[in-house]
């Protein structure tokens, strides 16, 4: 374990009476003591003793973003027991949702589910659907009156959170991570950002989201000398500038967040919206969950330079739930270096070119660098047998080190496959593709997200990336790739996109995947597939795709 790590429940026993958590949204805020939430944190944890509930048990906890959440999840952890964050329903997730959360109380074979008042009503849907009622009964506790209970601390369980994966290319994954890996994780984390008392972070992350649940709520609140500023998801997508302005004069210091987030600031918040604001004191921005768009983060820091932020705050950074959460990350307070490789050159096991001048923009991908592995976190870089390649040559991305889950709850779940994220023999195989230069980690995307043609691999983040340049909508726009009786297939979906659009997206897949069969589809709102974390479910819509007769195919 990292030199520096301490348990994940320690601050408990000594909360901060001066630092607080704030929740709030564009029109209110409410302040939470530490010391509230720790007391509430313990009242949970006897309630949920009182209730017979096992110690060693995983315990679900369904609950709205803010103070609450937080209590339970540490209150679950100090009755003993592995506490699992689901995703809360939105106004448009409807039965999916319900039948997620069943899915996921199947997975974990629960008989207790806690749950927040304000979803009390929805949960005992869930649990009473007369199919799921059939084969499982599960008891609604209700996290405030479990909170008032006298307070309890049981010895921890060696298991802390089982964390289900996004599902952004094959079914959501139910990942173990100890406690130790999670002391090891934040340990490591809080070293990178170089966190002092003085820093304090703002998230508008959902919280059963390992970004948001690890990099934003553990990290703080378990290092217990820092505030906390949370919305829901739904408030910064329709408020941004409510997130922005907990950075004033450095009422936050430190955030996480993915590519959309940045977009959503770019889009959203004018010019003349920031008047009066000082960001000076915004020391991190860390980027992870997607590749970084180097014209996207320019006009991040553009817009918000004249009122301080640094370009440099701007942090790069690669994770996945199946290492706790962070593995690599640029140096805060570092510009993060970037190369320019030829995309039709790039194949598994092979150098990649970083020597490229040729400015053609549909041959040529800028990648930002991911940084250097963080303190215990080691990685290496395999082509396609397994073999260690070198230095500057294309290969997937293997992870060892402190940080690593246990595995999966189930270790070969219906449905896997040899595209999956995968553990063997201690190491983490990420079916990510990567090269090393000067010691740093540059991710261009997913090998399962990818297609090969004349022997070279293209990824989807790059085609989308260019329909993005050629003046697409990012969040509308969807690329899949995949191969069909040994033929590739480039696919663009776009939502409520008009035809103009389409013939847009025909073209750059034409220039961008030559070789490939290509087709384009328009579609309504709201169909492409996306995770609870707002990440395409790429597979799904492959599958999908692959079998309709409906798909477009131009000529």
């Amino acid at each position: 374990m990292t030199g520096s790590a301490v348990h994940p429940l320690e601050w408990l026993e000594r909360p901060r009476a001066d630092t607080s958590v704030e929740f709030f949204d564009a029109e209110s805020a409410g302040r939470t003591s530490y010391t509230d939430i720790a007391a509430r944190a313990l009242g949970t944890a006897g309630g949920l003793v009182e209730c017979g509930v096992a110690a060693g048990s995983v315990v679900p906890l369904l609950c709205r973003t803010g103070p609450d959440l937080i209590a339970g999840f540490y209150g679950v952890q100090a009755a003993g027991c592995a506490v699992s964050v689901l995703a809360p329903p939105t106004r448009m997730s409807g039965d999916e949702n319900r039948e997620r959360v069943r899915r996921v109380l199947d997975a974990l074979e629960a008989d207790v589910l806690v749950v927040d008042a304000h979803h009390e009503h929805y949960a005992r849907q869930v649990v009473t659907d007369p199919d799921f009622a059939a084969r499982r009964t599960v008891r609604l506790l209700v996290l405030e009156e479990l909170a008032m209970a006298d307070p309890v601390r049981r010895d921890a369980a060696e298991l802390a959170i089982v964390q289900f994966t996004s599902g952004s290319s094959g079914r959501p994954r139910a990942v173990l991570i100890s406690h130790d890996a999670l002391a090891a994780n934040v340990a490591a984390i809080r070293a990178w950002e170089g966190a002092t008392e003085r820093d304090a972070w703002c998230s508008w992350l959902p919280m059963h989201h390992d970004m948001g649940l690890i990099g934003c709520m553990v990290v703080p609140v378990s290092g217990g000398t820092n505030g906390l500023s949370v919305c829901t998801p739904e408030s910064f997508l329709r408020h941004p500038l409510a997130y922005l302005r907990r950075f004033d004069r450095g009422g936050a210091t430190i955030t996480a967040t993915p590519t959309f987030g940045l977009r959503r600031v770019v889009e959203r918040v004018r010019p003349d919206d920031l008047d009066g604001l000082d960001l000076s004191h915004w020391r991190a921005v860390i980027v992870g969950a997607e590749r970084i768009d180097p014209t996207l983060a320019r006009s991040f820091t553009e817009l918000l330079a004249d009122h301080g932020l640094d370009a440099r705050a701007l942090t790069p950074a690669y994770g996945l739930a199946e290492s706790t959460l962070a593995v690599t990350g640029v140096s805060v307070r570092e510009n993060p270096a970037s190369v320019r490789v030829r995309r039709g050159e790039l194949a598994v096991g092979a150098p990649v070119r970083t020597d490229v001048s040729d400015l053609d923009e549909d041959g040529i991908v800028d990648v930002i660098s991911c940084g250097r592995p963080l303190a215990g976190t080691d990685v290496l870089l395999v082509d396609a047998n397994g073999e260690p390649v070198p230095e500057g040559h294309l290969g997937e991305l293997v992870v060892t080190g402190d940080s690593l889950a246990d595995g999966y709850l189930d270790d070969a779940p219906e449905g896997a496959r040899a595209a999956d994220t995968a553990f063997r023999n201690g190491r983490l195989h990420t079916r990510d593709v990567a090269f090393e230069r000067d010691g740093e980690v540059y991710v261009l995307g997913r090998l399962g997200d990818g297609i090969k043609v004349n022997a070279r691999f293209l990824l989807a983040e790059d085609v989308e990336m260019a329909l993005g340049r050629a003046g697409l909508d990012l969040n509308r726009v969807c690329v899949v790739l995949g191969e069909v009786a040994s033929r590739a297939h480039a696919y663009a979906v776009l939502e409520e996109l008009d035809a103009d659009c389409a013939a847009i997206a025909d073209r750059v897949l034409g220039s961008t995947c030559p070789g490939a069969t290509r087709h384009v589809e328009r579609v309504p709102r709201g169909t492409i597939p996306r995770t609870t974390s707002g990440k395409y479910r790429r597979r799904e819509l492959w599958l999908t795709l692959s079998h309709s007769s409906r798909v477009e195919r131009p000529t």
